[in-house]
């Protein structure tokens, strides 16, 4: 079955599925996060904030949670409930290209032209920069436009 969803100004650059949600996950170039109903298709909350394209989104299933990374260099933690962004995350000074949530710990890392950074859920704790064969991975993974780091 093909379904179309519309909102998003102009191009969509990032999609992702809530992991225990029946919801839709997108992010563009007009600067904007989309979270969809997927049974009714209409826009839940439109997630806007950042100045920039986004570029990277990622949802957690402990919280409804979504992260989201964008060209103006920042990280945003949302409240899914209430449609508002909780926290900014500052600490890189190049795009955000990649975010991944961890799959048994309660984190997440985004990857930028900067550094691969680790953070902490709920609130986005600095917790460590990787380096060495996860930067790599991570900057073979954004020449591919592969949204997935290993760590």
């Amino acid at each position: 079955m093909v379904r179309h969803y519309h909102g998003h100004l102009s191009g969509v650059y990032c999609v992702a599925l809530h992991p225990t949600i029946d919801v839709l996950i997108t992010g563009g170039r007009d600067s904007v996060a989309r979270v969809w109903d997927m049974r009714t298709r209409h826009a839940v909350h439109v997630l806007t904030g950042h100045k920039n394209t986004v570029m990277s989104v990622a949802a957690q299933a402990a919280e409804p949670q979504v992260i989201t990374g964008s060209m103006d260099n920042f990280v945003k933690l949302w409240d899914l409930k209430a449609g508002k962004c909780a926290t900014t995350l500052t600490n890189h000074k190049k795009s955000i290209r990649a975010l991944c949530v961890h799959p048994t710990e309660y984190s997440f890392v985004s990857g930028g032209g900067d550094h691969i950074k680790k953070w902490a859920f709920p609130h986005g704790d600095f917790m460590k920069n990787l380096s060495g064969r996860a930067r790599a991975a991570c900057k073979m993974n954004e020449r591919q436009h592969v949204h997935h780091l290993r760590y």
